[in-house]
């Protein structure tokens, strides 16, 4: 057997035990099993040359134990996805993206953590998957002409890597939108301030079209614990966001806001030299009156994160004079990031309006999403949603 097709049969192997076991709880698509010689061969091609380290075009035993650390490592759960839909990808979609999406809905049953679901749809009644943002942005926006080639994206989330994540909604945006421009910092803020987003404005295309999102993020662990979140390669389940709850956390010793005797905390380590935080802190005290009444204290402590994060970018756009002598239009989108371990990050999206000169803003929320979330339970009063910006 030469060395290609070693490892090729490593390959399909592998693939075919990950699948079946997957596919006996999902039904398959009316696809036929026979795939196409030509992708084939490159995706081993690919591989070989990934492995074949020397170069010499034979896989020795140092190289092949490569191949089987690659094996074991694939029981995880993004890369049993990622290791299956690139063998079988050409039986559903076009690209390697769309093939990691289409598995990571159609196979999510299969790993789903029940508690951290009734969880999100308590608190996050109507989030969507990374991908179907995405989409729903997408098909709305290009129906006003936004274009990658005329369109620039910024992007003012949490500076925490699980917000980028391979296949999830930033690094996905950026895919599609071919480059992003980053405005957040700690807890999403735009801590790029007005010269970041004034640089941002000068790098958009000639009469072109900016695109924003943004949103706070939240864990929410296994057992439906909203800011907690196990991270891959550790055993201790942290907080998410770090920033958001570690805020908050200095408020309850302030006695700025009631005692809440949250499980998860990261241990202390202050810092001199901790500005944005600060900031953070600042803008959230006078924010928290009514969290005793809500669903959720950390929920309702990211919904008004979201809040401040919405002023500040309206502020940007606002309060920039020059805005529309370098684009014709900028829409915005706004929503909660909700990093999961498992079955994927979600997004709730809040807000979606766009701009042009002299016109006043045109609301995009239902046509791109449907119907808004009810969250006056959640929030607990009227008074609580309106510091949070929820209208």
């Amino acid at each position: 057997m030469t060395a290609r097709r070693l490892v090729a049969s490593v390959v399909a192997a592998l693939s075919l035990q990950i699948c079946c076991g997957f596919m006996m709880k999902t039904p398959t698509p009316k696809a036929t099993c026979k795939m196409q010689s030509t992708i084939f061969d490159r995706q081993v091609e690919e591989m070989f040359q990934q492995y074949d380290a020397d170069g010499n075009g034979q896989i020795d035993k140092d190289e092949f134990r490569a191949v089987v650390k690659k094996m074991k490592r694939s029981s995880r759960r993004r890369e049993i996805i990622s290791v299956a839909t690139a063998c079988f990808g050409s039986l559903f979609v076009a690209t390697g993206s769309d093939t990691f999406q289409f598995a990571q809905k159609a196979l999510r049953s299969g790993y789903i953590e029940e508690s951290a679901e009734n969880a999100q749809n308590e608190i996050f009644p109507t989030a969507m998957l990374s991908s179907d943002v995405d989409r729903a942005i997408a098909k709305t926006l290009q129906a006003r002409g936004f274009t990658p080639a005329n369109t620039i994206f910024a992007h003012s989330v949490c500076s925490d890597e699980v917000n980028i994540r391979k296949e999830q909604l930033i690094p996905i945006m950026i895919n599609r939108w071919q480059e992003g421009f980053t405005l957040g910092g700690l807890g999403g803020l735009p801590f790029a301030g007005k010269s970041g987003f004034g640089a941002y404005l000068h790098h958009v295309p000639d009469s072109g079209k900016l695109l924003v999102l943004f949103a706070p993020h939240v864990g929410i662990d296994e057992i439906g614990r909203i800011g907690s979140l196990q991270r891959d390669g550790q055993a201790k389940v942290s907080t998410a966001c770090g920033a958001a709850i570690g805020a908050y956390k200095q408020l309850q010793e302030k006695k700025k806001t009631a005692s809440d005797p949250l499980l998860v905390f990261e241990a202390d380590n202050p810092r001199e030299y901790d500005p944005q935080l600060k900031d953070i802190v600042n803008l959230l005290a006078p924010r928290l009156e009514g969290i005793d009444e809500s669903a959720d204290s950390i929920g309702f402590v990211t919904y008004q994160m979201y809040g401040i994060i919405r002023e500040l970018i309206t502020a940007c756009i606002t309060e920039t004079p020059d805005l529309f002598d370098f684009a014709s239009e900028v829409a915005v989108v706004g929503g909660i990031m909700i990093n999961r371990r498992k079955g994927g990050d979600f997004f709730q999206p809040l807000s979606f309006e766009t701009r042009k000169k002299g016109e006043n803003p045109v609301d995009l929320f239902e046509e791109a999403f449907e119907k808004r979330p009810e969250l006056l339970p959640i929030m607990g009063s009227e008074a609580a949603m309106t510091r949070a910006s929820l209208y």
